[in-house]
Order: structure tokens, then C-alpha cells, then sequence
């Protein structure tokens, strides 16, 4: 489950339906000697350059709406329940080539990748959530998380495509 500059993936139209408690997420992190926080959603899209592959995505919650993705370049409404959303600089990622999940929020925003792993651990009782760790090869313990964490990502900084 790769995802590349490019790629255009399929993702769930901001409705009632998909902005809720169990996909809505606080992100916490330090910035600037700060502590910050932001809610971000956790949506399951679909890769349709790779295949329909599953590729887990954050979006900034107040960029998740309607009026943002129809004003936005590189969005295409394609249904009444679905987006085209073409993956470029302003998206970033984290995580290996074959398990990324991609951000897209204000990226002067500075949060490390494992804040949004930790952050989603907190939600670990949410099938979502269960999916997110699936896709990135981790295990479904809070142990087995941590220690992937701990190996591979804190610390690191999300990328830019």
C-alpha cells in the first residue's frame, strides 16, 4: 500500500456520515517549545493509481468540508459520496514505502509522525483505527504499536511529497 507524488486517490466526501467521533482525531504535539493540538479525521481512501490499494489519510478538520474541497486544485467531486484528490507538495507523508498514510493540514503545523500514531492509539477500540494499523504493517497492541513506534518513527518528521 504505496502511495507517490501523483497518485490520485478516492476519499470519502466530508458528510454527516464520515465527520464523526470515531473518525475525528486530536493530534497533540510540541512546537516551538509549545504544546500544540489540532483534531484531524481518519479516513480510508482508495488509491485509484495503485489498484483501488488502501491508503490511510488525515485531514486537517476544518479542511474537511465541502466549500474547501470544491475551491481546492486537485480535488474533483466524482459522486455525491466521493472525491478525487491528487496527491502533490501540499500533502506530506509518513512511514515505509509499502505502509504510508499521507497528512493534509497546514504544514505549518509540525507535528512528528508517531504524534498521529499516538494520538490514533487512544482510539484503538475503533475499527478505523484497527484498519490504520493493519494498513501500515503494525501490530494491534498498544505494546507491539509502541514498539514499532520506538524503532521506526519518533522523532521523524512528516515528508512532503
Amino acid at each position: 500500500m504505496s502511495v507517490n507524488k501523483g497518485d490520485v486517490l478516492v476519499i470519502p466526501a466530508p458528510s454527516d456520515k464520515t465527520k464523526n467521533d470515531s473518525s475525528k482525531i486530536k493530534i497533540h504535539w510540541r512546537q516551538q517549545f509549545r504544546q500544540r493540538y489540532g483534531d484531524y479525521y481518519l479516513l480510508v481512501a482508495k488509491n485509484k493509481t495503485q489498484g483501488d490499494s488502501q491508503v490511510p489519510i488525515y485531514i486537517q478538520s476544518d479542511l474537511y468540508n465541502e466549500q474547501d474541497f470544491n475551491s481546492t486544485s486537485g480535488t474533483r467531486k466524482i459522486d455525491a459520496d466521493h472525491y478525487e484528490l491528487t496527491i502533490d507538495d501540499r500533502h506530506q507523508y509518513a512511514g515505509k514505502p509499502e505502509g504510508r498514510f499521507v497528512v493534509w493540514h497546514d504544514k505549518e503545523r509540525e507535528p512528528f509522525s508517531d504524534n498521529f500514531l499516538q494520538s490514533s492509539l487512544v482510539k484503538q477500540d475503533t475499527g478505523l483505527v484497527k484498519q490504520l494499523f493493519q494498513l501500515l504493517g503494525l501490530g494491534l497492541s498498544a505494546i507491539e504499536v509502541i514498539g514499532e513506534m520506538a524503532q521506526s518513527s519518533i522523532g521523524t518528521y512528516l515528508e512532503t511529497f
